[in-house]
């Protein structure tokens, strides 16, 4: 098998595509607007948090990913802190403890949960 194999089981289901500025953006904290795309199993979010902005130290249920796209913020798991920039990368575990705030500039984060974020669904409806 390969990465690209052209074998692969049809499952049904659909190809969508959700062009920037199409995607509703929601206002979860001062200052940071999420931007979520929802799959079946998974979803992502692209975060921009505005300079000085931060997403508090909080835990999930959730695997999460993160790519830093641009800007620079401050990562933390309430302990440690980290400054991440463009191309940098995150993994929290279920249940780990994760924060950012922006610095100076504001901060481009594309986040990716799995399962779907518990909520999320709830806020695109609201």
């Amino acid at each position: 098998m390969t990465y690209f194999s052209s074998e692969a089981a049809v499952q049904g289901g659909e190809l969508r595509i959700a062009r920037s500025g199409q995607m509703k953006g929601i206002e979860v904290a001062p200052g940071m607007t999420i931007h979520p795309l929802l799959g079946g199993g998974m979803n992502i979010n692209v975060v921009v948090l505005e300079a000085g902005a931060s997403a508090e130290v909080h835990a999930h249920d959730e695997e999460q990913m993160g790519y830093v796209v641009s800007g620079e913020c401050e990562f933390t798991d309430g302990t440690n802190t980290w400054t991440l920039q463009p191309g940098d990368t995150y993994h929290a575990a279920p249940g780990v403890p994760h924060g950012a705030k922006a610095k100076d500039v504001t901060c481009v984060i594309v986040d990716c949960f799995a399962p779907a974020r518990a909520g999320i669904k709830e806020l695109l409806e609201s």
